[in-house]
């Protein structure tokens, strides 16, 4: 990843912009870069909570707050850019403070028009080059927060807001990443942001690590489609609690001033694990992959795949339940397609790659189920996949055939 060269030009890009575009301003001076050089590091939290989770956003940021206490915030920057239910609020970009006694705070960076929803890949554009632009730093990490369904289409219509007014439905969306409600509760409309315009907003190469603290997104498909935005990716095969990962625990890990991911990644799983969600959630799937090794399993998997017959899904791991997927476990679907073959040398291939794919990996004993099913260990993969039927021509097939991943393995 050309991470140096990109970002710089992202910076002067992003420079342009400021000066030349005022679309996003709501009578605010535009906050000056900061005079002293480049951060270690920013962590921008992406957050979609104008849905069911608007009273989450508040108890996440209180947890954030509640870490900073005792962190020195020296050379780093914690960002979150939030949509609530609170339409008299415009979407906003905070950034984590220390009042002059010490004592942690958000302070708003800039105010954003509600025109666009934050789950339209122009507004996700607009805010990572701001952050490019107001704390750039060495490196920085990204925090997608909401609800997820991994790569799955919804094909509800992708509307834009104009004025007050809503606009008709205009060109199709897929359901990966939100949900937006519009402001005019009347109108039923949920807006989401499919992976491929996900990818196209963001920059390559210019994160370190990017984390779905949101259901569903440890999947093939969406990792793949993402595999130039960043060195390291975590994610969930499964839904995730709605309290979602302890922030006063692993602010540190995310910011870079202890620790490193994985040990970020283990303390989001034992804090399931051992009970200690207050809403009572002990289930948690989690995978931390290093996207530089991502086409090894691609190529295993396209030596697998390649000649082999369609399976079922007999004996597989279903990590979701209800409309979304269903999603299965990708080392179990690979086993299972290589058994068509009887080639177990490409079975070898496909497990010396992915055991340097993932990093580190960790399941409950059950799932999400009622009653709950057992996910074994040895069976537990890190991350899932469609069950893709050559012969299938609905639109969930069409769309995943445009998607990079099949594109390679297929």
């Amino acid at each position: 990843m050309q991470y140096g060269i990109l970002k710089k030009a992202v910076l002067i890009s992003s420079l342009l912009i400021v000066f030349i575009s005022s679309s996003c301003k709501k009578d605010r001076n535009e906050p000056d870069p900061l005079p002293n050089g480049p951060l270690k590091k920013t962590v921008l939290l992406y957050a979609v909570a104008s849905n069911n989770l608007n009273e989450n956003i508040l108890s996440d940021k209180s947890e954030i707050l509640k870490a900073a206490e005792s962190l020195n915030l020296e050379g780093v920057s914690m960002l979150v850019y939030q949509v609530t239910l609170d339409h008299s609020v415009p979407p906003t970009l905070l950034e984590l403070t220390k009042e002059k006694d010490g004592s942690p705070k958000f302070e708003i960076l800039k105010e954003y028009d509600r025109k666009l929803y934050s789950t339209d890949p122009e507004r996700l554009s607009q805010v990572v080059e701001d952050v490019a632009n107001l704390r750039k730093a060495d490196s920085y990490g990204l925090i997608f927060w909401g609800h997820g369904s991994g790569f799955d289409p919804e094909f509800s219509g992708h509307a834009t807001r104009s004025g007050d007014e809503f606009s008709s439905l205009v060109v199709p969306i897929h359901k990966a990443f939100g949900y937006d409600v519009d402001y005019d509760k009347d109108s039923g409309h949920k807006d989401w942001m499919d992976i491929d315009e996900m990818a196209d907003a963001l920059l390559d190469g210019m994160f370190d690590y990017i984390w779905f603290d949101i259901c569903y997104m440890s999947n093939i498909e969406t990792i793949y489609q993402l595999r130039n935005k960043c060195d390291y990716y975590i994610g969930y095969t499964t839904e995730v609690g709605e309290n979602g990962m302890p922030y006063d625990r692993t602010l540190p890990y995310l910011l870079g001033l202890t620790g490193d991911l994985k040990d970020a990644a283990r303390i989001f799983f034992e804090y399931y694990q051992k009970g200690e969600d207050p809403a009572g959630f002990d289930v948690a799937t989690i995978a931390l992959l290093d996207m530089t090794k991502i086409e090894g399993v691609a190529d295993a998997c396209r030596r697998i795949y390649s000649g082999s017959r369609d399976v079922d899904s007999a004996g597989l791991l279903n990590y979701t339940r209800s409309k979304v997927g269903p999603f299965y476990d990708l080392g179990q679907f690979s086993r299972k397609k290589m058994q068509a073959k009887d080639n177990p040398e490409e079975m070898k291939e496909f497990d010396e790659a992915m055991a340097q794919f993932v990093v580190w990996k960790a399941a409950t004993e059950k799932d999400f189920n009622i009653p709950p099913l057992p996910i074994p260990a040895d069976d537990y993969s890190g991350i899932s996949c469609h069950l893709y039927k050559s012969d299938a021509n609905d639109k969930k097939t069409q769309y995943y055939r445009s998607l990079d991943w099949f594109k390679r393995v297929y």
